[in-house]
């Protein structure tokens, strides 16, 4: 668990904000946090250390999804923060899939 908390807090560090999903008996289900870049939203939901799911949209009246990946909660933040800035070379444009388990704002 200590590389996923690592990671956690790299998101802190990286500007990321979050809140607590809680069940219906206060217990915390799952974490999500989130950050606005250049047009982009990005966002983190992690169930557990071996369960995650990041995502990039466009910021736009129907976001759109141009990179996501599920997987390990270090794995996941460590290539959700390893992605090139929104607008620079090698970063993802192309619209793809929404993952079934991520809440896009519409």
């Amino acid at each position: 668990m200590s590389d996923a908390l690592d990671r956690v807090r790299d998101l802190v560090r990286a500007g990321f904000t979050g809140i607590l999903h809680r069940d219906e008996h206060g217990e915390i289900i799952a974490v999500q946090a989130t950050r606005l870049r250049v047009g982009h939203i990005e966002t983190v939901l992690i169930h557990d250390e071996h369960d995650a799911l990041a995502a990039r949209c466009r910021d736009e009246a129907e976001a759109t999804v141009v990179w996501h990946r599920t997987g390990s909660t270090a794995d996941v933040i460590t290539e959700l923060l390893d992605l090139p800035a929104p607008g620079t070379r090698g970063a993802p444009t192309r619209a793809g899939a929404t993952p079934s388990g991520l809440w896009i704002p519409r």
